[in-house]
């Protein structure tokens, strides 16, 4: 199966994103919407829902066929994301004991069994967590959606349509454009909202794979990013999720997740293989740094030299932990098919 190093050099760029964008929130100020911290911390993450469906449809697309295969495919996904979330959940779950003397049985259950993204979106252990169960939820119909596209192109593309329809009522609708993000949390992290930018990737590959797009891939990515950056657009970022502007930024991500897919150039490897290193180790950025930023905050008071600092740890230890940890246990999870069927 041919590998596509482009996405994981969004991905790196995008797990890197997110990571300043929450140091500057924690450590100096909340960026707002039209800033380039501000876009992209909101839609750095929409954007891993897109690369997700479709790393999945190119993965998974000749595999799963009926429910024996998927079981496997959920199975998989289990072993890719479940052993480092259970070392953050009990690095920060035994912080917070120390520090206010209280442990929650059930939302730790909720956690360690990824039941949250199902049950309560809202009731995430770790920071940043909440897309994790978002993710989780959106595996559950994976399989689902690509026997469908397998079987009848016409009527899983209207599947697609009509999340899209749903995630224009929360951005119509469920969403209310006079208050911040932050009081309306709950409702933006429940799964439906963003399960369409999910099932947009899937329809990406299932639409267009078939389709040489190398000449007008670059174009493709410079328009989405003028769009993601230079858009004019001001205040909370519940600007940019809400209203039309959630419709044109939604696009923005879907189409440069579109140009890195289709991209087709060849860099010197001292430049293309850092990023692909981090887009291989994106999870565990994205899931370490608010926690390792904790500690170096312990030891150094300087908030400029603090950052800086975790950013290289976080970046290190994220390499460590794909190559020493996260990915033996991939491979435990790829011989399920022996094991299964």
């Amino acid at each position: 199966m041919k590998r596509y190093e482009s996405l994981d050099w969004l991905r790196g760029l995008m797990a890197l994103a997110i990571m300043i964008y929450h140091f500057m929130a924690w450590e100096f100020v909340q960026p707002q919407s039209g800033s380039l911290l501000g876009n992209f911390g909101v839609y750095g993450v929409s954007i891993f829902f897109v690369l997700s469906g479709l790393s999945m449809a190119i993965v998974y697309n000749n595999y799963i066929r009926d429910f024996d295969s998927s079981l496997v495919f959920f199975i998989r996904r289990l072993f890719r994301l479940l052993p480092l979330l259970w070392v953050t959940i009990s690095i920060t779950t035994g912080i917070n004991f120390i520090l206010n003397g209280e442990i929650d049985i059930y939302k730790i259950f909720l956690n360690v069994t990824l039941l949250f993204g199902f049950i309560a979106p809202g009731e995430y252990i770790n920071t940043g967590a909440w897309s994790i169960g978002n993710e989780v939820f959106y595996y559950a119909f994976t399989p689902i959606l690509i026997m469908l596209y397998a079987r009848n192109k016409q009527a899983a593309n209207i599947v697609v349509l009509s999340l899209v329809a749903l995630g224009g009522y929360f951005a119509f609708y469920a969403l209310d454009p006079s208050k911040t993000l932050a009081d309306q949390w709950q409702i933006y992290i429940n799964p439906f909202n963003n399960f369409f930018l999910y099932a947009c990737g899937l329809a990406l590959y299932y639409n267009l794979h078939q389709l040489n797009m190398a000449k007008i891939a670059p174009y493709l990515i410079l328009a989405s990013m003028v769009i993601l950056i230079f858009y004019p657009v001001s205040g909370n970022q519940i600007n940019i999720v809400t209203g039309i502007n959630r419709c044109i930024f939604s696009i923005a991500a879907i189409v440069l997740t579109l140009g890195f897919y289709k991209l087709e150039v060849n860099f010197p490897e001292w430049f293309s293989k850092p990023f692909a290193n981090l887009g291989e180790s994106t999870y565990g950025v994205y899931i370490l740094h608010p926690i390792l930023l904790m500690f170096v905050n312990k030891v150094i008071s300087n908030p400029f030299v603090s950052v800086a600092l975790t950013g290289v740890i976080t970046i290190i230890v994220a390499n460590i932990s794909y190559k020493f940890y996260e990915r033996p246990f991939i491979k435990i999870g790829k011989k399920q098919r022996i094991i299964l069927c």
